[in-house]
């Protein structure tokens, strides 16, 4: 049902967090990014495991004001497999559909 998956993305740091450690910086923004996000092919993002497992150097690019860094980082990721059972509570029941709820996520 949870998995984790390694993922490499180019995170951008705004100037405002330029003055912060970049590895508190690099975290900062993926948690922004990418909790309660459905990735193709990967499932539902829950939150970030653990710390960078690589960054490079900052690069900035013409016309932003913030630096580019090219990380390596693991996800929890909520994939369900095939024919497995999940169980949860139903919040809300209307004409248009059923909210449930499975304790971490509600939709």
């Amino acid at each position: 049902m949870f998995i984790l998956t390694t993922i490499t993305d180019t995170i951008r740091v705004p100037a405002h967090m330029l003055s912060l450690p970049t590895l508190v910086a690099l975290h900062s923004e993926i948690d922004l990014k990418y909790p309660n996000r459905v990735l193709m092919d990967v499932g539902l993002v829950v939150c970030r495991y653990g710390d960078c497992l690589k960054i490079t150097n900052g690069f900035c690019v013409p016309g932003d004001g913030g630096s580019h860094h090219e990380c390596l980082f693991r996800l929890v990721v909520f994939r369900p497999f095939v024919e497995e059972v999940c169980l949860g509570k139903i919040v809300k029941s209307t004409y248009e559909g059923v909210q449930v709820s499975m304790g971490f996520f509600q939709d």
